[in-house]
């Protein structure tokens, strides 16, 4: 009879859960990178995205125990921070809605398609970050995780709980709006609106 053999990613999260520091200081290593960028998405500076990465991994290692292999662990822990960059990035819209986006995230961008391609300088990317807070927060947030972060269709289905099909859905009526408030924001400013633009 053949036997499952426990993936990595559970060995690793039984040692630290036990108390291995190696083990934990393994996870950070792997996986601190990733979560700072994603809560960077969500923050208004680094030293912002730093205390909500220390927040998520606070409640990481706090879970470890309940991990139980059958996802990978970084879709896991995607979806136990999920809770706190959403209430994080609710926070920061009602507090910082009329502000620009900082030079921090500018600088931590990752090239990526679809709407930022078509936004390349920094003037647009303000544009493209100022206007998302101004859509409705489940329209903004697949935009923000899909293409400012480029997190993968699974993973932001998995971040957000929903199905594959809803995130592609959602993320394109999130394209065209986004798109209308720029078009209309660009000709509020008497500023020509090339095709290009309009493209997501």
């Amino acid at each position: 009879m053949a036997t499952t053999t426990p993936s990595p990613d559970l060995f690793l999260a039984r040692r630290a859960s036990r108390g291995d520091a190696r083990a934990w200081d393994e996870i950070v290593a792997l996986y601190g990178e990733k979560i700072f960028n994603l809560c960077l998405r969500f923050a208004s500076d680094a030293a912002e995205a730093e205390d909500l990465t220390q927040e998520v991994f606070v409640k990481l290692y706090r879970n470890l125990h309940q991990y139980r292999g059958d996802v990978p662990f970084v879709a896991w822990t995607l979806r136990l921070s999920r809770n706190l960059c959403i209430d994080h990035y609710r926070q920061q819209r009602l507090r910082r809605e009329s502000e620009t986006v900082s030079d921090e995230i500018l600088r931590h961008m990752p090239s990526a398609d679809d709407v930022v391609a078509a936004s390349e300088d920094r003037e647009r990317l303000r544009m493209v970050h100022e206007t998302l807070a101004e859509m409705p927060e489940e329209l903004a947030i697949v935009v923000l995780l899909r293409d400012l972060q480029g997190l993968s269709y699974d993973e932001v289905a998995e971040f957000l709980d929903l199905r594959l099909g809803t995130v592609k859905s959602r993320l394109n009526r999130a394209r065209q709006d986004l798109v209308t408030r720029l078009r209309a924001r660009l000709e509020a400013d008497g500023a020509p609106v090339h095709e290009r633009e309009a493209s997501a």
